[in-house]
């Protein structure tokens, strides 16, 4: 062998190892890209969970504190009728008491009772024990009344004093309430803030993983790696996409779109519950999955020999670009975002870039 000829050699082993490397390495950082995604959106999920934990604990909070608010009002109206029977109570008390003391002024002399008086105005013993009696009568009838009086007076007291205690306790659980409404509110303010923060992570991956797929597919074009259009598609036969429904409310042709007026349908609509279960209709690689302009959430698989497959409108996406997917397993689920007009399934079978009837592989 000539040194020529083993340069020539050498110079294409490298060239094949520098090719091999750089499509290795590229299907190694989309792999570690997709883990990456599925632990984004897993903690998003956790934060989204948390976040309407926090929104439902605010709400029973802020039912708590209108409920103290209602307390206190009751209890400021209690508060206003005790003040005005307070009033009263004290206002009869001091009027007995004033009857009282005029009465006494007049019984008593220098500190003692006028028993000269009684005894002038009796016209006899029998008379004055009478007069007597009747005085110390009508002194204790009025001590009586004076202390029922006090005690009414007392009682008053006694409940106003046990609405205010009241009162404040529950102007200050209502500070409470409202303080830990801050806090929560706080913490929730935190979570949705690092939820947009993963979100937005979460969209740069892709953006990343979706850039990694365009230059495989290129590298496949020019025949780097091998093309999906050169292998033979294998997959047989294909399972229908929506288990949970078996109408089509728009066929494979043209037709009257309420978008675009007059138009060919590449596709065939699938009505279903938003939500419902969306299949990979054979098994092959996922080359798309993002929000796609007028398709909304949209899949892409490539099944070999040039055949993929679309699944467009979805609510949600449960597959990654670079993923490799078995035939009836679940990638996504039925809604209705981009250009819908309620929640289906727009399906579609494109061989080489060309359209295909999906009903031909049923």
């Amino acid at each position: 062998m000539t040194k020529k000829r083993l340069s020539i050699i050498i110079t294409i082993a490298l060239a094949f190892a520098m090719c091999f490397t750089t499509v290795t390495s590229s299907a190694k950082s989309l792999t570690d890209i997709q883990k990456e995604i599925k632990e984004k959106k897993q903690e998003l999920d956790k934060g989204e969970e948390k976040a309407e934990d926090l929104v439902n604990e605010i709400k029973e909070l802020e039912e708590s504190i209108s409920s103290l608010d209602d307390q206190i009002q009751v209890s400021e109206e209690k508060l206003v009728v005790l003040e005005q029977e307070l009033v009263k109570a004290q206002k009869k008390v001091d009027e007995q008491n004033e009857n009282l003391s005029d009465r006494l002024r007049a019984m008593y002399k220098n500190g003692s009772i006028g028993f000269l008086d009684v005894i002038m105005n009796s016209g006899s013993f029998s008379e004055f024990l009478t007069n007597f009696d009747l005085v110390q009568t009508i002194y204790s009838s009025d001590k009586e009344v004076l202390e029922d009086l006090q005690k009414a007076h007392d009682e008053v007291e006694k409940k106003k004093n046990e609405v205010e205690t009241l009162q404040a306790n529950l102007k200050s659980s209502k500070a409470l309430a409202k303080q830990e409404k801050a806090e929560v509110e706080n913490q929730k303010a935190e979570v949705l803030k690092n939820n947009d923060a993963l979100a937005e992570k979460l969209e740069d991956l892709e953006s990343e993983a979706d850039a990694i797929a365009a230059e495989l597919a290129a590298k496949s074009k020019s025949g780097a790696i091998s093309s999906s259009s050169t292998s033979k598609y294998s997959g047989g036969e294909f399972c229908w996409p929506v288990p949970s429904s078996s109408s089509i409310s728009s066929g494979y042709g043209w037709r009257i779109c309420p978008f675009h007026g007059n138009e060919f349908h590449p596709a065939i609509d699938i009505p279903a519950s938003s939500g419902a279960a969306v299949l990979a209709a054979s098994g092959g690689t996922v080359i798309r999955s993002s929000y796609n302009g007028g398709f909304g959430n949209c899949i892409i698989i490539d099944h070999g020999g040039g055949v993929t497959t679309w699944y467009n409108h979805l609510s949600s996406r449960y597959v990654s670009v670079g993923q490799t997917v078995s035939k009836g397993q679940q990638i996504g689920a039925v809604g209705s975002t981009g250009s819908s007009t309620g929640p289906h399934l727009d399906f579609r079978v494109y061989v080489n870039g060309s359209s295909r009837s999906p009903m031909n592989y049923f």
